[in-house]
């Protein structure tokens, strides 16, 4: 999120580790590799899990991003995070819509391997899980060019709505794919 972190590197870096790490530690990781390297992954919430963990531990991933953004950043990620941005999902997706299935936390293709169906191939397995649990998947993007992307993936566009923040509008898209 270029809001968060400005254009410092260091920043995206920690942004980064922090949602590849909530996935592997509370969640799913998922990933896609061609002769055994690396080109892309998906990390996944499953349901009921988010609203679960002790903030002492959410502490621990989420503390490096938070220590890293300057101290306007910071008081704007804490705002944000803690209601707006929930807030914003819960309209689109009902109260407790992105904890009642599986919410995406990030997908990643290696910009040299996109556009060759890698990130359908890591959705395949989930939304086949997701079936057959009865359960549904959601995610939201800040990135235009994903829209496209979830949509030809079978999400449905739940919302979107502009953000202001001290250093210029951004955009966030919610989407939705039902069992």
């Amino acid at each position: 999120m270029q809001v968060a972190c400005g254009d410092d590197p260091r920043t995206r870096a920690a942004l980064a580790r922090m949602m590849i790490l909530e996935g592997v530690y509370w969640g799913e990781f998922w990933t896609a590799t061609e002769e055994e390297e690396l080109v892309g992954f998906m990390t996944w919430t499953p349901p009921h899990s988010e609203p679960a963990i002790p903030k002492d531990e959410r502490a621990k991933v989420v503390g490096p991003f938070m220590q890293a953004l300057t101290e306007e950043r910071k008081k704007y990620m804490a705002e944000l995070l803690s209601g707006e941005f929930p807030g914003f999902v819960a309209q689109c997706l009902g109260a407790t819509g992105k904890h009642d299935g599986w919410w995406l936390r990030i997908a990643m293709v290696r910009p040299d391997k996109q556009g060759q169906g890698i990130a359908r191939k890591l959705f395949e397995p989930m939304r086949r899980k997701a079936a057959e649990r009865g359960e549904h998947i959601a995610c939201s993007t800040t990135a235009h060019r994903n829209v496209a992307i979830y949509k030809a993936l079978g999400f449905d566009l739940r919302g979107s709505r502009t953000f202001p923040s001290p250093w210029g509008e951004w955009e966030v898209w919610v989407f939705y794919q039902k069992p």
